[in-house]
């Protein structure tokens, strides 16, 4: 059946309102960039990479007017095997251009705006046979010649609606002649293994191109028409004198300010009043709850629809908040990934990230063009920056180093700010970069830094016999907070805690995704007085460093390194409930056999040696000296070995990043940050199958429980894993949503491994 107009998708999408859509919010994105792309390329080639993608954007599904794919649209069981976009590319191949560098950019974006020239399919349906046999350079060419002709229905319609709406193009008046744009592909794959990236222009023209079109395409094609650059004027209070001046900063800026003091007021000051065009905001946190947190708030400042949360917890977080709201699978998965979908587009211009979202792109995964195209000239808020490992704050110092090439700008902020940390940044950006911090110079800064609310006990034991005293401070009606540095600990000091008193809660990282966030909402909901559970105490590993925002009347916590301390203590009159300083209890004997696996032993001793005498009042001087002290001579040994070991590798990664490829490796070594695999425990196995069948797979992927290395290890070594799908592996360990995974207990149903 024929019909006056091709379209672009199912569902009676019209092609060229379609090419339209991308080609407007395309220009949106050049009016936003333009400026930027200035000083990367000079005015000539950034005025050929906005030409180009206005081109690319009303062309790159030209090929779709082949009757098969037309088809197929109307009749999902008609398969059509051909890449639409061989078929584009060859069109603009065989058309006049002004000028070869724009063709050149105009139909690579083209051919690879779904697939990229590592994919097989791509390039044996552009010409390029693995093997190339006559016989199958033959039928290759067979094929190609078939998919041509299909363009003889809608070629006069495509030639009309391009005559109107497309300049300085002029296609082929015939579709007969149209060749594969295998020479193209192989002259490209040669050329671009000598474009590094971000030192050559051309690979920078090229990322951009693709970048856009790939964004503008998909942004279109999930309903989204503006790309968003206004962001309205902050209201805010009277400013305290560092907001004030960081607000009318121009350029990098370290800022040293606790929690509480306002600081993240003050970095969206600064980003706003560096931000010139539509350039994109990054406020990058360590922790998801931070995040989500932050996200509150910047709603109440910039609206829902200018932010956009990522992380790696984010669909998780927002299936349950629309299940708990209209408690309905179908509808809850449908809006919480649709609201995800949205916020990994480009189109919101306050980012909220954890770096790992960020460094992704870098690490070549497939689209990487995306991310690095939207982060050109970006304005980036580093917040927390202390609280990363020595292995991420060599990717982070690395991806600085990365995009300030792209005309980045940085904001890196920090309670507490070691002198050797600020130095590695002062490095990485080879710029002046300006300091702020508090000056007790009025009434308020000087009662907020010198205003305790913590008391420091040491205590020369182990953290198991302080749990006596635990007991009694809780059944004296105060909250505690109880934190252990390892699983198995946490969940033996839970059993021996509960045998003892009500309103004992557990909580760690080896729980189910759906035991988890449960846990986690009733805690917090119970600490805030939204419900009625009695939680007198909480015995927690290092998660609630990161996912909780709550507070507690005191904590009896393991030793750890001095920044975890803080953390931890954080979470102890938090809002300043209390009027005088409060005590916290830190256990100073440990097993170092155990605990070396955790943390740096060397580390652990300095934070000990550098420590405020007991009964010490931890003021925000008193404990910026303390991380000082500890962190004066920079990394430990083995830290300075992980620092150079992951500096090193990220380097030869970056080296072997090439516009229009992925990296092979990339991926893979990507998710190798996270120092944790997925599994499904065998007992919960049968649920698992059941939500698959009934296609519920977010409650399927609840089940899962994240699990260290070292764990998944000695899992496989024993024998007690199966690979089942895809990369989730069957462990043959008992499950107690309770107490979370028991790793040394095996399930009593091993039938299923």
């Amino acid at each position: 059946m024929v019909i006056n107009e091709p379209l672009a998708k199912s569902g009676e999408i019209l092609l060229s309102q379609h090419l339209l859509d991308v080609a407007k919010y395309a220009r949106s994105v050049i009016q936003s960039y333009k400026q930027h792309w200035e000083k990367l390329l000079g005015l000539d080639l950034s005025e050929r990479v906005a030409r180009a993608l206005i081109l690319s954007a009303l062309t790159h599904d030209l090929g779709k007017i082949a009757e098969g794919f037309q088809l197929s649209l109307r009749d999902r069981g008609l398969q059509w095997d051909f890449r639409h976009e061989v078929l584009s590319a060859a069109i603009l191949l065989a058309s006049e251009f002004p000028e070869e560098e724009l063709k050149e950019l105009v139909v690579s974006a083209v051919l690879t705006h779904h697939r990229d020239f590592e994919d097989e399919k791509l390039l044996q349906d552009s010409g390029l046979i693995p093997l190339p046999i006559p016989e199958l350079i033959e039928l290759a060419d067979k094929k190609f010649t078939s998919k041509t002709a299909e363009l003889k229905t809608y070629w006069k319609w495509m030639n009309e609606w391009a005559s109107q709406y497309v300049e300085n193009l002029k296609l082929p008046i015939n579709y007969i002649n149209i060749t594969s744009p295998k020479n193209f592909v192989e002259r490209m794959l040669q050329n671009i293994e000598d474009l590094s990236v971000p030192e050559n222009r051309k690979a920078i023209a090229l990322i951009l191109v693709r970048g856009w079109l790939m964004a503008s395409d998909h942004a279109v094609s999930a309903g989204v028409s503006e790309f968003k650059t206004h962001l309205p004027n902050l209201r805010t209070p009277p400013l305290r004198k560092f907001q004030e001046e960081l607000s009318r900063h121009t350029g990098h800026a370290f800022l040293e300010a606790p929690t509480g003091s306002g600081k993240t007021l003050a970095a969206l000051l600064w980003a706003l009043n560096n931000r010139k065009f539509g350039e994109r905001i990054f406020y990058i946190l360590p922790y998801q709850a931070s995040i989500e947190a932050l996200a509150d708030t910047l709603e109440i400042y910039f609206g829902r629809d200018n932010i956009a949360i990522l992380h790696s917890r984010a669909l998780d977080f927002a299936f349950q908040e629309y299940f708990e709201k209209y408690g309905e699978y179908e509808i809850a998965e449908s809006l919480a990934k649709k609201e995800i979908e949205i916020d990994r587009l480009v189109h919101k211009p306050v980012k909220i990230a954890t770096p790992f979202q960020l460094l992704k792109w870098l690490f070549g995964i497939p689209r990487w063009e995306i991310g690095v195209s939207e982060m050109v000239g970006g304005i980036f808020i580093f917040d927390e920056i202390h609280a990363y490992d020595a292995h991420i704050i060599a990717l982070i110092l690395e991806m600085v180093r990365f995009l300030k090439k792209l005309g980045s700008r940085f904001l890196f902020m920090s309670a507490t700010f070691p002198p050797f940390l600020k130095q590695l940044f002062r490095e990485a950006v080879r710029d002046s970069i300006r300091e702020f911090t508090l000056n007790p110079e009025d009434a308020w800064t000087k009662a907020f830094l010198f205003k305790a609310r913590h008391k420091i006990r040491w205590r020369d034991e182990t953290l198991e016999s302080l749990l006596p005293e635990v007991i009694q401070i809780a059944r004296d009606g105060k909250r505690v907070l109880v934190v252990a540095n390892r699983v198995a600990q946490a969940q033996k000091i839970y059993q021996n805690l509960k045998e003892n008193i009500n309103g004992v809660y557990l909580l760690h990282s080896q729980f189910t995704r759906r035991d988890r966030v449960e846990k986690e909402r009733k805690i917090i909901d119970s600490l805030r007085r939204k419900n009625y559970a009695d939680v007198r105490i909480l015995v927690a590993t290092q998660v609630v460093e990161v996912s909780l925002d709550v507070s507690f009347d005191t904590i009896f916590t393991e030793i750890a390194p001095v920044d975890d301390l803080l953390q931890r203590f954080g979470r102890v009159n938090r809002y300043r409930e209390h009027q005088e300083s409060v005590e916290v209890h830190v256990a100073t004997k440990f097993d170092k056999e155990r605990l070396k696996y955790v943390y740096d032993l060397e580390r652990l001793n300095s934070t000990l040696r550098s420590a405020p005498e007991d009964g010490t009042e931890l003021t925000v001087p008193t404990s910026s000296k303390w991380i000082e002290e500890v962190y004066k001579n920079g990394w430990t040994k083995k830290e300075e070995e992980s620092f150079r070991r992951a500096q090193k590798s990220f380097n030869i990664l970056l080296k072997e990043l090439r516009p229009l490829k992925h990296l092979d490796d990339g991926r893979e070594e990507f998710f190798g940050l996270f120092k944790s695999i997925e599994i499904l425990p065998s007992i919960l196995y049968e649920m698992f199958e059941n939500y698959l069948r009934a296609k519920q797979y977010l409650y399927a992927n609840q089940l899962l429980v994240p699990i260290p290395l070292g764990t998944f290890h000695m899992l496989s070594k024993t024998g007690r894993l199966k690979k089942i799908l895809n990369n989730i592996y069957l462990a043959d360990t008992h499950y107690d949503s309770e107490l979370g995974l028991m790793t040394k207990e095996v399930n009593p149903d091993t039938y299923i491994i």
